[in-house]
């Protein structure tokens, strides 16, 4: 597939699985365990979706992590997934509001995952 997918996670066994889950099916991945890696990847990698856990949010600024990860992509706009442990609304709701375009509670599910994948063009 051409689609080309960034994972940022702090948590070594996420990080894996979800890295793993995207080769198996075929996805060009790049991964990165924390925000200044992160950054340097999106720059570098150029995704198409961002598959970020807010745990590394600075401060728990989720806005400043969605905005220095935007901006690393340059002119190109991917679709910026959230990925939490909190599955309650309000989270959801600061998770979008923060500029995130999708907020996905963990474990995913891969029919969740492979539906919003598919809407990447």
């Amino acid at each position: 597939m051409d689609t080309r997918i960034l994972i940022a996670d702090d948590d070594e066994k996420s990080l894996a699985g979800l890295s793993n889950l995207l080769a198996d099916l075929q996805y060009a991945t790049a991964i990165a365990t924390t925000f200044a890696d992160a950054t340097e990847a999106a720059t570098r990698f150029v995704p198409d979706v961002l598959l970020v856990a807010l745990s590394l949010a600075p401060n728990d600024d989720f806005a400043t992590l969605a905005r220095d990860l935007r901006a690393a992509c340059g002119a190109r706009s991917p679709m910026l997934i959230a990925l939490s442990g909190w599955g309650e609304s309000q989270h959801r709701d600061e998770a979008l509001a923060a500029g995130f375009d999708v907020h996905l509670v963990r474990p995913v599910g891969l029919d969740q995952l492979t539906f919003i994948l598919s809407m990447v063009a």
